[in-house]
């Protein structure tokens, strides 16, 4: 007589050596089974997400830009502004007012 291994994990008990290791070879099949399921799942979600980042909306993109640039240009006036002040009090003859 043959067990059935279409009907389930219960009718899959084996007796003997043989049949535990059988057990542990299906066990790990399930394993493998289960565990390469939810890369693919992981996968998939991955390059949906990159490719909806890689190409969205351009225009969010393109306002943070604007946005970065004006603040970055009124960084350099003001650095430029220290500069200017630190260079007039080192000069010699400069009179610091108190």
């Amino acid at each position: 007589m043959t067990t059935s291994r279409s009907t389930g994990r219960s009718s899959r008990k084996r007796s003997g050596i043989i049949g535990y290791l059988g057990n542990i070879v299906d066990d790990t099949k399930e394993y493998i089974d289960d565990v390469l399921d939810r890369g693919h799942d992981v996968d998939h979600d991955v390059r949906s997400t990159a490719r909806r980042a890689l190409h969205g909306d351009d225009s969010d993109a393109t306002e943070d830009i604007t946005a970065l640039r004006s603040e970055l240009d009124e960084l350099i006036e003001r650095v430029e502004q220290l500069a200017g002040a630190q260079s007039g009090s080192s000069s010699p003859g400069a009179k610091k007012s108190s």
